[in-house]
């Protein structure tokens, strides 16, 4: 059961890397990703970021209210940090920007593709 947050990271790194190179390659094009695809980019990464903390809380023996489930997907990003800083202290928020890097990497490539290449 103790891998079971592992995977989900791993998912996370590899669906942004995926956006990425999609980002990239339609950068290059002169184009841009459109609303849709970005869209479903961070509804995805909600989600399994949201299923991390659920499985990462119940690994750690958290002890969270009642509603932590519902709350931490309709909340993610007040929640998320919140989170980490209780069961980490200040590696939780270095975890924290770790998330953020991973979600807005494809952005960053895409710009840099863009800007460099284009």
């Amino acid at each position: 059961m103790k891998s079971i947050p592992n995977y989900l990271i791993c998912l996370l790194l590899l669906l942004c890397g995926l956006v990425s190179i999609a980002e990239v390659s339609v950068n290059l094009d002169g184009g841009e990703l459109s609303d849709r695809a970005t869209v479903l980019y961070s509804v995805i990464f909600a989600f399994v970021t949201a299923t991390w903390v659920l499985h990462d809380a119940r690994e750690l023996d958290f002890s969270a209210p009642f509603d932590f489930g519902l709350f931490i997907y309709l909340f993610l990003p007040i929640l998320l940090p919140y989170y980490l800083f209780k069961t980490r202290r200040v590696d939780g928020l270095m975890m924290f920007f770790g998330f953020v890097a991973i979600y807005i990497l494809p952005s960053f490539a895409g710009l840099y593709a863009y800007v460099y290449y284009s």
